[in-house]
């Protein structure tokens, strides 16, 4: 749907009118996104509700609870895929990963926390990462990846592991065989990796919690959080990440997304340690 200049004009002052009506009349802070998303968004309910303009949209969306729950629901990142970033993924398996597994104790559990986790694939490609070192290395390894979201529908698909063949094209034809069970058309993630991963809802912006309730007291090797924050505004941000440092232990790492590097580079008390891929460590010092 086209909008004209006037319509396009008065997009901030309705916007804000539905940020207070989810707020007020639904119960939901929406405000924290960032405004660009949080307009593309709108004016995509908008032109799937069919209004006449935006005006007519606001009062839709407050006496129309159907429409309003499509719209926060359509505030939920949920899109994935396996092994997202190739690169970042490769300088996990040959680099990260085996540092890490270096440099503790053999009887020790390598705590992995995928923050933001949607429906599974992340998890699911760092857990086939770590099983796939410890054959090679031929060591005793304890592991838990700690998989946590805030949309209980994406929580549930990760849980259940289920994938289209369109959706696992990223996954190497070894690993498919090792940890995937075909049936028609569906892949399903082996109880191999599932017994290793946990799905919890838990909100990054939480302020009861510092980290998931699952993990008890956080201290995670790795922390993987990719491809979120840009949908969220700056002061938003800067939370999250700091929540995100206060959980690694004083020797993780952190993952983000590629286009996220200049959120993270704000605090000092990381650095790029694979440039480019972005892959952060806590400098010496740092609890």
């Amino acid at each position: 749907m086209l909008y004209s200049v006037a319509q396009g004009a008065r997009m901030d002052n309705e916007l804000g009118e539905i940020v207070q009506i989810a707020a007020s009349v639904y119960g939901s802070d929406i405000s924290k996104y960032d405004d660009m998303f949080l307009n593309q968004v709108v004016e995509k309910r908008f032109a799937f509700a069919n209004v006449a303009n935006i005006s007519e949209y606001v009062q839709y969306v407050s006496n129309n609870p159907d429409e309003a729950g499509a719209l926060l629901q359509s505030l939920n990142i949920t899109h994935t895929d396996f092994f997202r970033n190739p690169l970042t993924f490769a300088h996990l398996e040959q680099w990260i990963f085996p540092s890490i597994l270096e440099g503790k104790p053999e009887a020790s559990e390598l705590r992995i926390w995928s923050a933001g986790c949607s429906s599974g694939q992340e998890p699911y490609s760092i857990a086939m990462l770590v099983e796939n070192i410890h054959t090679r290395k031929s060591r005793s390894l304890r592991y838990r990846i700690i998989a946590t979201d805030i949309s209980g529908s994406a929580l549930i698909q990760a849980s259940k592991g289920e994938y289209r063949e369109d959706e696992i094209q990223r996954i190497r034809v070894k690993d498919l065989r090792d940890f995937f069970i075909k049936t028609g058309d569906t892949y399903t993630v082996s109880d191999r990796l599932k017994q290793h991963v946990g799905f919890s809802t838990y909100d990054l912006l939480d302020t009861r919690y510092s980290c998931p309730q699952e993990s008890i007291f956080g201290n995670f090797d790795l922390v993987v959080c990719s491809n979120m924050l840009f949908y969220y505004k700056p002061n938003h941000q800067q939370y999250i990440v700091r929540k995100l440092i206060d959980s690694m232990d004083r020797f993780g790492y952190l993952v983000t997304g590629e286009a996220e590097r200049h959120i993270v580079e704000n605090f000092n008390e990381l650095y790029q340690v694979a440039p480019p891929s972005p892959i952060y460590k806590k400098r010496r010092g740092v609890r």
